[in-house]
């Protein structure tokens, strides 16, 4: 049991991957990250890159935490990072309206 861990008398396995995760778990984070996302663009409205996307990782695995479900901090900021970066690519932030086209050309 070289990747075990005994943690309030459960037994954690320390080399969890991100597929392990159940199903209904991964829907969960991913719900949870896209309000994370939709609360970050509302406060301070912009989409979350680069260290700012750390801010929006680093609410959803507290979330995570509190839920009990336990996945390496690194496995969980890669998935949901790149979920983040989905869901940036999906927003009108992130492709801003055409300028209009010039009447006279």
């Amino acid at each position: 049991m070289k990747n075990h861990v005994k943690v309030d008398g459960k037994l954690l396995q320390t080399n969890k991957k991100w597929s392990h995760l159940k199903n209904s778990q991964k829907a969960w984070i991913f719900e949870i990250t896209k309000e994370e996302h939709a609360a970050y663009i509302k406060t301070y409205g912009k989409l979350p890159m680069k260290q700012s996307k750390q801010i929006v990782v680093d609410k959803v695995y507290d979330r995570i935490k509190e839920r009990e479900i336990w996945i390496p901090y690194g496995e969980a900021a890669v998935n949901v990072g790149k979920y983040i970066d989905r869901e940036n690519r999906k927003s009108p932030l992130f492709h801003p309206a055409k300028e209009a086209a010039d009447p006279g050309a």
